[in-house]
């Protein structure tokens, strides 16, 4: 009877704790930022970016309301043809520059053509007439579509001509292609959108990490600042079980935060006014990212709980663990250039492991279950090994400064 009125005791005193820490969160404008930034902002930046990535696609692309790409031409008067070729593309035929490597240095133009004397005799002989395209191999992005249009569209007319050149010697142009490739694409519509969906993990474990920070370093560094954390730790609780009401509350608050940034996320997703971007974010998707970056929560919380304690300010804190939660983020750069998949040697990295779940979650190819229970385990071990640092910590005197 008496142990069982100690845990009673002991779950009051924690339940207390908790309680305390949640109610004097929730005065504080910078908890309620965050969660709103999470519902509202995070939203708002992706399908902003959505919206401008695919209105810029268009504009470049699109062969109906896309402006002509402007292409100076060195020598356009040895090729008529192929210039009203390249006219019939949306390529508008420009006046020679003076310095052609000058212009493309300065970024005033993408792409210069240039036609070298020998090319018509090269054309009417029947052999490969030399074409010239002088560029900047260190652009990227839409900065590349101009080469890549002008390229498209002198293939094509070299496959034409190629083509009449065979007919003309009675050979057929099925000779020269033994092989045609046809393309079968078996990607969901949310799968085909990978960089899109790569940005995701990235808000999300963000997210994660900002919804806590405030309550880890208000209850520790700035309780100790405030002198409240001396009197906190004389109350008949456990220094133990004070230390796990903190986190829980740390913990809860980065829940709550992960929690309404996905349903923020279903809605707007739904109704994005985005055309090139399919997203089916149904519940199932939201409740299964919910419960497998749980987690990754208690990771979070008690990292931040963890390197609080070790501060004696509340600017000090904020100051290591705004740097501090970077760390989490490094391993998703993997996503964004390598693309791995989930497999034994990647699932037991926190962070790496809930971004891959959730980006296979949003294509709507689930993660084999002994994969997804291996990212929950070893984060919930990591956590564990990081609370039971923090309560070896609380446990010295030297906690109070």
């Amino acid at each position: 009877m008496t142990g069982t009125t100690q845990k009673l005791g002991r779950f009051n005193g924690l339940w207390t704790v908790f309680k305390k820490e949640v109610v004097d969160n929730l005065r504080d404008r910078r908890t309620l930022t965050t969660i709103a930034a999470s519902v509202i902002i995070s939203p708002l930046i992706l399908i902003g970016f959505l919206w401008f990535a695919e209105k810029t696609v268009k504009e470049e692309t699109d062969p109906v309301s896309a402006e002509a790409f402007q292409l100076p031409v060195i020598g356009a008067e040895l090729a008529p043809n192929l210039m009203n070729w390249l006219r019939q593309n949306n390529i508008e035929i420009l006046d020679p520059p003076t310095d052609p490597e000058a212009v493309i240095k300065s970024g005033e133009r993408r792409v210069v053509m240039v036609i070298k004397p020998n090319f018509v005799d090269a054309f009417k002989s029947g052999r490969t007439a030399p074409v010239l395209l002088i560029h900047d191999s260190s652009v990227s992005g839409l900065e590349r579509l101009g080469l890549t249009t002008v390229q498209r569209a002198l293939g094509s007319y070299g496959s034409q001509i190629a083509q009449l050149r065979l007919v003309a010697r009675g050979i057929s142009p099925d000779v020269v292609q033994p092989i045609q490739i046809n393309m079968s694409d078996v990607a969901t519509p949310e799968s085909r959108n990978a960089e899109i969906v790569g940005m995701m993990p990235y808000l999300i474990i963000m997210f994660i990490m900002a919804g806590g920070m405030y309550l880890a370093i208000d209850s520790t560094a700035g309780e100790r600042e405030k002198g409240s954390l001396e009197s906190l730790l004389t109350l008949p609780v456990p220094r133990k079980d004070i230390l796990l009401a903190k986190l829980l509350a740390t913990s809860f608050f980065s829940a709550v935060t992960l929690l309404f940034m996905l349903i923020s996320l279903s809605l707007f997703m739904q109704n994005a006014p985005v055309d090139a971007f399919n997203f089916n974010f149904t519940t199932k998707k939201l409740l299964h990212i919910f419960f497998t970056s749980l987690p990754f929560v208690f990771v979070a919380s008690s990292m931040l709980i963890l390197l609080a304690s070790f501060t004696k300010s509340y600017k000090e804190a904020q100051s290591y663990l705004s740097f501090v939660m970077l760390i989490p983020t490094m391993p998703l750069m993997l996503l964004m250039f390598l693309s791995p998949e989930a497999s034994m040697a990647n699932m037991w990295v926190p962070s790496l492991s809930q971004a891959l779940i959730i980006v296979e979650t949003i294509k709507g190819e689930m993660i084999p279950w002994h994969l997804t229970a291996l990212s929950m385990s070893v984060s919930l071990l990591v956590a564990a090994i990081f609370s039971t640092i923090a309560i070896k910590l609380y446990q010295r005197e030297r906690i109070l400064g």
